[in-house]
């Protein structure tokens, strides 16, 4: 059975395509990523922009037309935080699921936190929380197993807030921080949680920099162990750099160089205010989570 899910996202649309045998688990056969910035401005208007409507559908349909010529009828989109906030979102998924002749569904943000959490720590038998730093969103999960005991999705994201926050600077940054530490009393529930995994780009990013990983390995980052202290300094080093430096930064993608920033002041932000003494990256996420969407449902 193969399966192909695209991950419309605030910053970018990811293609999974996975297959499973018979009584097995999925095994990924190709994952790729196209930076198409769907969410640009969105800190100052709801409204999408045309070219950024056009990039992303036509990114969309390219993925759509790789899955369709590997053979996978299977095929479902899903969109994020950019949906839910802007009022053009139920419009736009509309076109694309007629472009791409495919189902295209707007998942809540508890949705969003609950299907990162299955993708990312499955059935594990630790009480664990998953958090899923995006574009336009940040969602943290806690659960034991598939047993979900609290969501919550804040409008923290590398986009939404390099536009709300001028993260060049050390008052800029700061700001941002306190801005988190305001949200995050909402989710003091998970405070007692001692396993945490991160996911999403501002996570594997990071991951890759500090291994200085000069082509993206998921196999390197896929349980590398982030420790407060080594995101701080990173966090102090890309802020003192122009973007022209950030963009030549081993393991950070250049079309990231602009909001890696803002994702590092957030993650540096919760990691603070829970006191996570360390913290465990995750190159599954919310697709692999979804790829079981028709099976398992959040309540």
């Amino acid at each position: 059975m193969k399966r192909a899910i695209i991950d419309i996202g605030t910053n970018s649309v990811r293609l999974l395509v996975a297959e499973r045998p018979d009584g097995g688990e999925w095994k990924t056969v190709t994952k790729k990523v196209n930076s198409t910035r769907l969410g640009e401005g969105m800190a100052n208007n709801k409204a999408l922009s045309l070219a950024a409507k056009e990039r992303t559908l036509a990114a969309v349909k390219t993925f759509a037309d790789e899955a369709r010529s590997a053979g996978i009828s299977d095929l479902t989109a899903y969109g994020t935080a950019i949906f839910r906030d802007s009022p053009e979102g139920p419009e736009f998924a509309k076109a694309i699921s007629e472009t791409i002749k495919a189902p295209m569904h707007i998942l809540t943000g508890k949705e969003e936190a609950f299907y990162s959490y299955i993708g990312a720590a499955g059935t594990s038998g630790a009480l664990t929380a998953v958090v899923d730093i995006g574009g336009g969103s940040t969602e943290i999960c806690m659960g034991f197993g598939t047993d979900i005991g609290f969501r919550i999705s804040f409008p923290l994201g590398c986009v939404r807030c390099t536009g709300q926050f001028d993260v060049v600077g050390a008052r800029g940054i700061g700001e941002l921080k306190k801005h988190c530490f305001e949200l995050f009393p909402q989710a003091d529930e998970v405070a007692s949680v001692k396993r945490w995994i991160f996911v999403g780009g501002t996570a594997t990013s990071i991951a890759a920099m500090l291994q200085k990983l000069d082509v993206y390995d998921a196999s390197r980052v896929q349980g590398f162990v982030l420790k407060p202290e080594e995101v701080s300094d990173l966090l102090k080093q890309l802020f003192s750099m122009s973007y022209e430096e950030r963009c030549h930064i081993p393991g950070l993608r250049p079309e990231r160089a602009d909001i890696i920033v803002a994702g590092v002041a957030i993650l540096d932000a919760l990691m603070e205010y829970f006191a996570i003494p360390e913290a465990t990256v995750s190159d599954r996420d919310l697709q692999e989570g979804l790829l079981d969407a028709d099976l398992v449902k959040p309540e």
